[in-house]
């Protein structure tokens, strides 16, 4: 079962409290995060490139921040990304980001790792 991580803070510039929700990919009543595999090379021996696009749209009445954890394996370089992100651990990265009330945003990125 994929499961996307949501930090969900509310439309305040500074937040008191940030929920930590675990949802199903796809499955919510105000927030919904589909994760969507947009490309996959295998460059050689051990050496792949693979491209996400994660789509999280916001039903809510007010802007929120959602902030996602992405697992990447093996020793890996971020090519490209619409949005900034940080390492938290060797295999795996935060994206924050923005989301305003009835509203859609992609976040799409690329990797190239060995395994």
């Amino acid at each position: 079962m994929n499961v996307l991580h949501l930090y969900i803070c509310g439309g305040h510039s500074l937040c008191f409290a940030i929920l930590k929700i675990k949802i199903k990919i796809g499955e919510s009543f105000d927030v919904v995060g589909e994760r969507v595999q947009t490309e996959y090379k295998h460059l050689g021996w051990n050496l792949y490139e693979v491209a996400f696009e994660v789509s999280l749209r916001n039903h809510k009445k007010e802007d929120i921040k959602v902030f996602g954890e992405e697992p990447i394996p093996g020793d890996w370089e971020m090519l490209s990304n619409a949005h900034p992100y940080k390492k938290l651990q060797s295999n795996l990265i935060l994206f924050d980001v923005p989301v305003a009330k009835d509203k859609e945003v992609k976040v799409k990125y690329k990797i190239r790792f060995r395994d």
